[in-house]
């Protein structure tokens, strides 16, 4: 059972570009009705993560913790394996300390049309390697995860129309990266639900 969750991440777990307040941890914490801490950090990757760990994890003592990040990390053409072993190596440290780790899968998609080049640099080797990377990742973390029995929480087609592509209206409007606060609102939602249904949460 959920009392304490803390959620490490990069921009979309600290909710870039909304208010705090409209971040889907503060949501999610207000939907559940427990405490939710926010330990997104904008622009940071799994390496990042697991270095502030401990100090941003461990010792806030919770029952969970989300782990959701990957994105910046494709962003810089980091190897999968790379992303998979800190991934692995946070989920080690929490089921040490007696915590029950969550692994996020973020929203799958993004329109590259809607971003602003003079604010957002190209990933590297451009979007059509970004998404091979994000479609490799996320496979292979799903595997990892229910391979281990590690609790799942999917929001890889959370912003897909009905025909399977890039809803604009979940979007910050010149960014195409970041969800705006409706998107975040789906967000809380969407893992309320599964963590609901993974019965560990009440309604």
């Amino acid at each position: 059972m959920v009392k304490k969750l803390v959620c490490i991440g990069d921009s979309l777990t600290e909710g870039f570009g909304v208010r705090k307040v409209a971040a889907w941890p503060a949501l999610l914490q207000a939907e559940l009705g427990l405490e939710v801490v926010n330990k997104g950090i904008s622009g940071d990757t799994t390496t990042g993560m697991l270095g502030r760990f401990y100090p941003d994890v461990i010792l806030q003592n919770p029952s969970h913790v989300m782990i959701m990040g990957g994105g910046n990390d494709m962003w810089w053409n980091v190897p999968t394996n790379v992303m998979l072993a800190n991934v692995y190596a946070m989920v080690k440290q929490a089921l040490h300390h007696q915590i029950t780790p969550i692994i996020g899968i973020s929203s799958a998609g993004f329109n590259p049309a809607m971003i602003d080049p003079s604010t957002v640099w190209e990933p590297i080797g451009g979007y059509e390697k970004l998404h091979e990377a994000g479609t490799h990742y996320t496979h292979e973390l799903k595997k990892m995860a229910q391979s281990n029995g590690w609790m799942l929480v999917s929001l890889q087609d959370l912003f897909l129309d009905g025909e399977g592509k890039v809803d604009h209206c979940f979007y910050e409007g010149t960014d195409g990266l970041h969800p705006n606060e409706k998107g975040h609102k789906r967000i809380a939602q969407a893992i309320a639900e599964s963590l609901m249904k993974q019965a560990a949460v009440t309604s």
